[in-house]
């Protein structure tokens, strides 16, 4: 028995023992794991290191938001393809505001298509992620350095989701804090900022769809036309009707201006003065409580076309209708009319901005279409993608790029990630939805955005050669000031020399057109000249062929045209990157003609810009 005893009290002490190691074993690695991590007794020195890292981040992030929101929802503004207006239509693919550009979302392009160019919401997310990312490196640490606290941030992934009224930041980015004798590591973050750009561009997406399936703003624009513009009436003269088309435009534009400057959205964020104030009510199907603007300025491009007889003989001047003692005189006229309108939706410092461009063609409003409808993150296609697909991304001389990838069937869009590069290949395995001719955008910085297309049906891999965006001075031989167009297939840029003087470029077959207009005014003088005509005599003699003469003014207004064309021609070149890299500049020579003095010289210099040619060089 008391062997028994004995025994029992060796085991007793035997498993005290193995507990206690367990617990020491426990206490060493929990020791370990959170030797690095903050805690409640962090130092104030390594606090404050990672929420200055954060406030870096929100001020990045916030200004990312500003500039999207006043860009129509697009950071990287540069790296859209740029269509320029043309004589048929003034209106290029973004509305110069102030000096900024606002991408037009819907808009007529110069060789008469219709384009939409409404950003994804997926697009924009990505866009304000890469924009927060690249700004990692900009934080300004300098303040706490002085006081003795260090930081050091790596690299790695920053994701952004856009909500109604918040935008939620999460970066996987390791910050290294150090104060003193104490260090510590940061790994994951999360920022939250107040803004309603996600419920804006819900709302400017109903407001697009309205535009495209109802027209609401041509609407608008015919009845300003019928209202303040000569269309179909009769005047009771008889003399001539000269109808002046300067006056006529500029009564349209600035009854546009007051007009679309008038527009609400129907909601409760405004109270009408009268019930005839509900006429610029338009209806979007929701009710809207935020602030919005519509607005118009006949400084923007605008066309105004007035097809018509200007000067408009009377009827009874004709033998046997003077015993009426009255004339008249009709007349008739089509128009087609194009301007832009900028939309805004605005709350306090929140602030979202595109444009629509309206088209009325022979009085009549363009055949409303659905160009395209807002591609939503939870699209039907992009959650069955159950194809397997590797897209390898690389510049002109096979070296692997970093790109990010978006894939598009019909008007369905998925972000599907972005190529790395692992042992010297770029390369995205990724699963995507099965489609016939599927477009992959790929974009990178220093590129020029590019698109690939592919049957996932079918096919299992993607390669996407990328052009290397080039960036050279340009030295304008022969005029002051030019206008330059370097238009390809690829990729287009604009000068405005001299305010501009370096030129993005890819390579690639180009259109080069130059435009030069003198600074000064030309006044082309009115003039009155006196006309007589034979009508019929105001009594009986007038029903038998009698006849008298009388006798009126035809005055033609004074008219100032404020600038001129006076320089330009055109060119058609390739470039290679192998011109780029071993140049140090481009110079184009640019004819210039004479200063026009009347219509007819002015046509002349027109004629002379359709037959001159530009020389460009690279040196």
């Amino acid at each position: 028995m008391e062997r028994e005893r004995r025994n029992l009290s060796k085991r007793a002490q035997v498993t005290i023992f193995i507990i206690l190691g367990i617990l020491i074993v426990i206490g060493i690695v929990l020791y370990f794991i959170f030797a690095g991590l903050p805690s409640s007794n962090t130092s104030n020195g390594l606090q404050k290191g990672e929420a200055y890292y954060l406030s870096c981040i929100q001020a990045r992030a916030e200004l990312g938001i500003k500039v999207m929101g006043q860009q129509g929802g697009y950071i990287y503004v540069n790296e859209l393809p740029f269509y320029p207006g043309s004589s048929y239509m003034p209106t290029s693919s973004q509305l110069d505001f102030y000096g900024s550009p606002v991408p037009y979302w819907l808009y007529i392009s110069g060789n008469n298509i219709l384009r939409e160019q409404k950003p994804t919401l997926p697009k924009m997310q990505q866009d304000l992620a890469r924009f927060i990312k690249e700004g990692i490196s900009s934080c300004d640490f300098s303040e706490l350095n002085a006081q003795g606290v260090y930081v050091d941030v790596s690299s790695g992934d920053v994701n952004v989701q856009i909500n109604d009224n918040t935008i939620d930041v999460s970066l996987n980015t390791p910050v290294y804090v150090s104060s003193g004798n104490e260090s510590s590591s940061f790994l994951n973050h999360k920022v939250s900022i107040n803004s309603k750009l996600g419920k804006f561009y819900k709302l400017a997406s109903a407001v697009l769809d309205k535009e495209e399936n109802e027209t609401f703003l041509e609407s608008y624009g015919l009845d300003v036309m019928n209202l303040y513009a000569p269309v179909t009436g009769v005047d009771f003269s008889c003399a001539p009707e000269v109808f002046n088309e300067a006056a006529v435009d500029k009564n349209i534009t600035d009854a546009l201006e007051l007009n679309i400057d008038s527009l609400k959205l129907k909601g409760s964020y405004y109270t009408l003065q009268n019930k005839l104030q509900s006429y610029y009510e338009v209806n979007i199907g929701q009710d809207v409580s935020e602030n919005v603007n519509f607005l118009y300025s006949p400084s923007w491009p605008t066309k105004i076309d007035m097809a018509g007889d200007k000067v408009v003989q009377p009827i009874g001047n004709q033998p046997g209708m003077g015993m009426f003692g009255m004339c008249f005189v009709p007349y008739h006229f089509v128009y087609n009319i194009a301007f832009p309108v900028l939309v805004q939706f605005y709350d306090g410092e929140d602030l979202f901005q595109f444009g629509l461009v309206a088209d009325i063609q022979n009085s009549q409003p363009r055949q409303a279409v659905n160009v395209g409808e807002a591609v939503s993150s939870d699209s039907q296609i992009c959650s069955n993608a159950n194809q397997d697909l590797a897209v390898h991304t690389y510049d002109l001389n096979n070296n692997p790029i970093a790109a990010d990838l978006t894939f598009t069937c019909l008007t369905d869009s998925c972000d599907v990630g972005s190529t790395t590069i692992q042992n010297g290949d770029s390369v995205l395995n990724a699963k995507v939805p099965a489609c016939v001719n599927a477009v992959i955008d790929a974009s990178a910085d220093g590129y020029a955005p590019t698109s690939y297309t592919v049957s996932t049906n079918s096919e299992t891999s993607a390669n996407i050669y990328m052009k290397k965006i080039f960036s050279l001075p340009v030295n304008v031989s022969g005029a002051s000031q030019a206008t330059i167009i370097f238009s390809s297939p690829d990729y287009t840029s604009v000068l405005n020399y001299p305010q501009d003087k370096i030129v993005n470029v890819v390579e690639g077959e180009y259109n080069i057109t130059a435009l030069v207009y003198s600074n000064t005014s030309i006044n082309f003088q009115g003039a009155t000249t006196k006309q007589c005509l034979n009508v019929p005599s105001g009594n009986v003699a007038g029903a038998l062929g009698a006849t008298q003469e009388q006798c009126y003014n035809l005055n033609v207004p004074n008219q100032t045209i404020d600038s001129a064309l006076v320089g330009g021609g055109m060119a058609f070149d390739y470039f290679t990157e192998d011109q780029f890299n071993r140049s140090k500049a481009m110079e184009i020579t640019v004819p210039i003609f004479k200063t026009p003095q009347t219509i007819q010289e002015l046509q002349d210099n027109y004629l002379n810009w359709e037959t001159s040619s530009l020389v460009v060089n690279f040196v």
